[in-house]
C-alpha cells in the first residue's frame, strides 16, 4: 500500500517537473479577449444530475447531453469533487464536453478549487466513501484484500477498522487515477487557478493580498510551482518512511520532523541529507499559495467587510484591467446568485449539491454587458442578481433582524449584567438572539452609531431599536447564537482560524471610533462571533462636542471615500432627532481631521 501510493506521488511529481523544465507548462493560455457569450457554474461537488440540469436550462448541453452552446465560452469555478457520489461522472463529463467545445469553436474552462488539490495531494478528508467506490472496478482483484492483509500483518487485528473506514473499496483505484500517469490527474494538474475573458476574472476562492501586483499569468505560474514543489517533496519523505500514506494530512510535517528526530540517519533511504528534505517539505506545506490565502481558498471577497477588503479587491482588478470577479467557493445566504462591492463580485456558489447544502443549482450568464443568473428546474427566464445584504450580528439580513427587533414578541432569558439582560425576539417565523439594555441615556448614543454604521455600510455595529420591556426603556441590540467580548478572552488575542483578518476590521473600529468620538471603547464592548467576526457595542460615551480625534487612526482608501460622501443636511436627517447641531459638527469636524490623516 505503501509503495504505490510512493509510485503515484512520485508520477506527479515527475510529470510537473518535465513540464516546467520544457518550458510548455500544463496550460499556456489564460486570458481571452471578450466573447459574446459566457457561461459559469461552480462547486458541483459530485452533484453530477444538478450538474446536468443547470447545463441543459443554460443552454450548454442539448437533452443528450452533447455541446449545445456554439461559440460561448464557459467557464466552471472548481470543486467538482467531493462530497457528491459523482464526482467521477462530473469529470468525465466535462472532459468529453471540453473537445466538443474546441470543435465547435467555443470553449470550456476548468479551474482548480480547493478539493481538487486536495485530492491531487492526498487529502482526502471530505471524499466520500461511495465517492471512492466508483472507482472499486479498476483495482487490479485482489489488491484491496491484500492491502489489508498486510495492514493486519504490521499492526494486529485491532485496528482493522481503521484501514476499513480509511481506505473502503475503492480507494487505491483512485490515487492510481489521480497520478499523473492516470486519467484525471493528469487532465487536473493541467487545469489554471485563474482566467480572465474580457473583462471579467474567474477564481475558485479569491485574490488575497498575496497575489497584489501579480499578472494572472504569474498567479497560475506560482501556484503550479507550489503545487509541484509540495508534492516533489512529499514524494521524497514517503519513498524514505519519513512519511507514510495513512498520515494525517495536516500533521505531515510535524510527523516527519518528529521521526527524523527520533531515529538514526542511516535508517532513511533518501538522496542527500534528511535533515534537507524535512526541511524542504516543511517549506512547501507552509507555502501560503496553498493555504488560506492562496486563490482556490481565499473567502475575503465574499465574506469580509468591503470597506476594507476593497483596499485589496479593487488595486488587484484595476492591475489585471478587469472590473468584474466571479467566484466561488462560499456558499451564499440565500443560495442564490448574490453580488457584492456594487456588482464587482458576484458570489456563483449556490449550494449545488442540494443532498448537503439544500441549494438551488444556478450558473451565470455573462451577455451584451449584463450578468443575469439562470436556475435549473425554473424560469428559462435569466434573472438579475441582487446585491447581498449586510449580515451584522444575527443569521437573518440586517434589515430582517431590525424588523423583528422593532416588532416581535421578546422572551426574556438570563440576566448577563445589572440592567443587561439575554433575550430572543420572534417575528412570523424569524428569530432573532438579542441582547436588551435598560437606560434612556445610552439608546440616542447606541441608535446613532447604529445609523451612522448603516449610512457609511460598515456593518460594525449589530440591528439595534429602541423598545420598552416590562416598563423599562432601553435597547434591542441584535447578536449571534454564540458570541464573545475581548475581556472574554481575558486579554489575549483572538485565536487564529476565522476567514477574514483581524487587524483590518479593528482598523474600521479605531476609524468608526475617531469619526464619533468615542472615548468609551472597552474591552467589554469589542465583540466577536462564531467566526471572529467583529462587530461593537457601546456607544454611550461618543458623539460628544469635541472636535478632535480621540485617537489617531489611518483609514484606507475606502474608508476615506466612505468618509467623504458624508453631507451635512443628509447626516442631519438621519441624526436630527439624536443629536444636536453642536454635537453634528463636531462629527464632521472629526471626519476632516480623518481625510487628512489617512494614509
Amino acid at each position: 500500500m505503501r509503495s504505490e501510493a510512493r509510485l503515484a506521488a512520485h508520477a506527479i511529481c515527475a510529470c510537473l517537473l518535465s513540464c516546467a523544465l520544457s518550458g510548455r507548462g500544463p496550460q499556456e493560455r489564460v486570458s481571452w479577449a471578450p466573447v459574446e457569450r459566457v457561461i459559469a457554474f461552480a462547486d458541483v461537488h459530485g452533484a453530477y444530475d444538478e450538474l446536468t440540469g443547470v447545463l441543459r436550462s443554460a443552454r450548454v448541453v442539448d437533452a443528450d447531453l452533447r455541446w449545445s452552446a456554439g461559440t460561448a465560452h464557459v467557464v466552471s469555478l472548481g470543486d467538482l469533487l467531493d462530497r457528491g457520489a459523482g464526482s467521477r461522472k462530473t469529470m468525465d463529463l466535462l472532459m468529453r464536453l471540453q473537445d466538443e467545445a474546441l470543435a465547435a469553436g467555443g470553449a470550456l474552462h476548468v479551474l482548480l478549487g480547493n478539493h481538487e488539490a486536495m485530492n491531487l495531494m492526498g487529502d482526502l478528508r471530505d471524499t466520500s466513501a461511495a465517492d471512492l467506490a466508483a472507482y472499486a472496478a479498476d483495482e487490479p482483484p485482489g489488491l484491496w484484500e491484500g492491502r489489508r492483509a498486510e495492514w493486519i500483518a504490521r499492526h494486529g487485528n485491532d485496528p482493522a477498522a481503521r484501514f476499513d473506514e480509511s481506505f473502503p473499496p475503492g480507494y487505491f483505484g483512485q490515487r492510481a487515477a489521480f497520478a499523473s500517469e492516470g486519467r484525471y490527474g493528469r487532465w487536473l494538474l493541467g487545469l489554471p487557478v485563474a482566467i480572465v475573458i474580457g473583462d471579467t476574472l474567474f477564481m475558485h476562492g479569491g485574490p488575497s493580498r498575496l497575489l497584489s501586483g501579480q499578472s494572472v499569468e504569474e498567479i497560475n505560474r506560482r501556484y503550479r510551482t507550489a503545487l509541484s514543489e509540495y508534492l516533489t517533496a512529499f514524494r521524497a519523505l514517503l519513498s524514505s518512511g519519513l512519511l507514510n500514506d495513512d498520515d494525517p494530512f495536516a500533521d505531515r510535517a510535524a510527523l516527519a520532523q518528529k521521526r527524523l528526530a527520533g531515529s538514526s540517519i542511516g535508517s532513511f533511504n533518501i538522496q542527500g541529507a534528511p535533515e534537507d528534505s524535512v526541511r524542504r517539505f516543511t517549506a512547501a506545506d507552509a507555502d501560503p499559495i496553498l493555504d488560506a490565502d492562496g486563490p482556490n481558498w481565499y473567502r475575503g471577497a465574499a465574506l469580509c467587510n468591503e470597506a476594507s477588503e476593497s483596499d485589496v479587491l479593487k488595486p488587484l482588478l484595476e492591475g489585471l484591467g478587469v472590473k468584474r470577479l466571479v467566484v466561488g467557493h462560499t456558499v451564499t445566504p440565500s443560495r442564490r446568485v448574490s453580488s457584492r462591492f456594487g456588482g464587482a463580485v458576484i458570489k456563483l456558489d449556490t449550494g449545488m449539491n442540494r443532498a448537503v447544502f439544500q441549494g438551488h443549482p444556478a450558473a451565470l450568464l455573462l451577455e451584451g454587458g449584463a450578468a443575469h443568473a439562470v436556475y435549473a428546474g425554473e424560469d428559462r427566464t435569466p434573472a438579475a442578481i441582487p446585491e447581498e445584504p449586510l449580515y451584522v450580528g444575527a443569521t437573518v439580513p440586517d434589515d430582517t433582524a431590525a424588523s423583528v427587533l422593532a416588532g416581535g414578541r421578546v422572551t426574556v432569558g438570563a440576566t448577563r449584567a445589572p440592567g443587561v439582560l439575554d433575550v430572543v425576539v420572534d417575528l412570523e417565523g424569524q428569530r432573532v438572539p438579542a441582547v436588551f439594555v435598560e437606560g434612556g441615556d445610552a439608546v440616542g448614543k447606541e441608535l446613532a452609531a447604529y445609523r451612522l454604521d448603516r449610512a457609511l455600510r460598515l456593518g460594525l455595529v449589530p440591528a439595534t431599536v429602541k423598545r420598552e420591556i416590562a416598563g423599562r426603556l432601553g435597547f434591542l441590540q441584535a447578536r449571534p447564537a454564540r458570541w464573545m467580548s475581548q475581556a472574554d478572552l481575558r486579554g489575549s488575542a483572538p485565536r487564529a482560524g476565522g476567514w477574514c483578518e483581524l487587524p483590518p476590521q479593528l482598523e474600521l473600529m479605531d476609524a468608526f471610533d475617531a469619526l464619533i468620538g468615542n472615548e468609551g471603547r472597552t474591552p467589554e464592548r469589542v465583540l466577536y462571533d462564531a467566526e471572529w467576526m467583529l462587530f461593537l457595542t457601546g456607544h454611550d460615551r461618543a458623539f460628544g462636542p469635541a472636535s478632535s480625534l480621540p485617537r489617531h487612526p489611518l483609514p484606507g482608501p475606502e474608508m476615506r471615500r466612505r468618509l467623504a460622501t458624508l453631507e451635512a443636511e443628509s447626516v442631519a436627517r438621519l441624526l436630527g432627532d439624536l443629536l444636536g447641531e453642536r454635537e453634528r459638527v463636531a462629527l464632521f469636524a472629526r471626519r476632516d481631521a480623518l481625510l487628512k490623516a489617512g494614509r
